[in-house]
């Protein structure tokens, strides 16, 4: 390779570089947190009754962020140095079993009776606009129950991570 082929080869590796470093930098930014059954009327109507009702002790909610870390290990690290601030900010999770679903913005939210796809994650509506509707995207499924450990779950893979009780990592290999 010639002098100047080198140097323009090496000026794309460091541009190439530090994009991805400036990228990877992005603070994650939560678009809508809450609990699932918020997003459905019905919760809202009084037929659902949650754990201080005696009815379950295990809630699921749902996080929508523009951005987060491109590997597994990061997300899982993200989360675990979020988690003070999730509960605080949003208090989730309220209860002592959960299920959080981190979903992707993508393209942003979009009308599910105007779009041809039906592979929509759709949420009640915020304000009187149609748009509620998100392309899924699951980036990060977190689950605990009372008394196990952490377990972290990511789209189109069997395999999960989970975190012991005594804060050791470990890697669940399903080999169906």
């Amino acid at each position: 390779m010639t002098y100047s082929k080198r140097k323009i080869f090496l000026g794309a590796v460091l541009i190439l570089t530090g994009s991805y470093l400036l990228w990877a930098q992005r603070p994650v930014n939560i678009i809508r947190a809450g609990d699932r059954f918020e997003y459905d009327p019905r919760f809202k109507q009084g037929l659902y009754k949650g754990s201080e009702m005696g009815f379950s002790d295990n809630e699921a909610y749902d996080i929508v962020v523009d951005h987060m870390p491109l590997t597994e290990w990061g997300r899982i690290h993200w989360y675990l140095d979020h988690k003070a601030e999730l509960k605080k900010k949003y208090n989730i999770p309220a209860s002592s079993s959960y299920h959080i679903t981190f979903w992707d913005i993508g393209d942003g939210f979009i009308d599910g009776d105007k779009s041809g796809d039906g592979d929509l994650a759709c949420f009640n509506k915020v304000d009187n606009s149609n748009e509620n509707c998100l392309e899924k995207e699951v980036l990060l499924s977190v689950d605990f129950d009372k008394g196990r450990w952490e377990e972290f779950h990511f789209h189109g893979c069997d395999n999960y991570w989970f975190i012991m009780p005594n804060g050791h990592p470990g890697l669940f290999y399903n080999t169906r």
